[in-house]
């Protein structure tokens, strides 16, 4: 297992540091053109790598614990079940987040494959993973209200709520016409958002930690969502105009 966990691993790391750049490629490109096709299937595959991979880890984790965090065993007593725990807690919001960036990726990709025909988004499949983010998002906001910790409370929310707003989407009795185009470019900034905050939530915080003192860490974290969400409400006005969307 550790093996395995090892090569997923470097491959997470590896594919995930090229989309952080593959992610701004289609963004810049002209929507519609060769280009941003060609470079959003790259990036949507790219994607596909890193939360599956992030999935499979984090699942890997939270059955053994202990074969991947070992100095978790030198503890004892209260000391040693709550670390198991909070390191699980950890494992849950990293989870979240890989679903999240799967299902906005899938999502994205299935919304601009269905255009109006939304039956196609009604995949037994495409709805348990959605379930499962919500799921996931759900406990993550949990622990955080339980615990105080303010990132798990933003993006335990952010999760469950991205959840919903994709089954409103797919079961909502009607949608407007090339309102598919906004919900392809919500998903895909809403990948970016995902990717970028486990960058900065995991490997990114040994990097900023000596810039970013004591609360200040959790900046960082937050960015992504924010920067994400003008993004968002930006290129859904744009699309509003440009396809006259009423």
């Amino acid at each position: 297992m550790l093996t395995i966990h090892s090569v997923l691993l470097y491959l997470h790391i590896i594919v995930g540091a090229l989309a952080l750049g593959l992610f701004w490629a289609p963004m810049f490109a002209k929507k519609g053109s060769k280009n941003h096709k060609k470079l959003g299937n790259i990036y949507a595959f790219a994607m596909y790598i890193v939360s599956i991979s992030g999935i499979i880890m984090c699942v890997m984790v939270l059955i053994a614990p202990l074969t991947f965090k070992p100095r978790l065993a030198e503890l004892t007593g209260e000391q040693f079940i709550n670390a198991v725990f909070n390191a699980r807690v950890f494992t849950s919001f990293l989870l979240a987040l890989s679903l999240l960036v799967f299902v906005s990726i899938k999502h994205g990709l299935l919304v601009l494959k269905a255009k109006q025909q939304r039956a196609l988004l009604k995949t037994p499949f495409h709805l348990f993973s959605i379930a499962s983010l919500a799921i996931s998002g759900m406990a993550v906001l949990y622990f955080g209200i339980s615990k105080g910790q303010m990132l798990y409370m933003i993006f335990g929310g952010l999760c469950s709520v991205s959840a919903i707003s994709i089954f409103h989407y797919i079961f909502k009795s009607a949608i407007k016409e090339r309102q598919w185009v906004i919900e392809h470019l919500s998903a895909l900034v809403g990948s970016g958002i995902g990717v970028y905050t486990a960058f900065f939530a995991v490997g990114g915080r040994h990097l900023l930690s000596e810039f970013l003192p004591g609360q200040w860490q959790v900046l960082p974290w937050v960015l992504p969502g924010v920067i994400g969400g003008i993004l968002i409400n930006r290129y859904k006005n744009n699309t509003i105009q440009q396809f006259k969307i009423k």
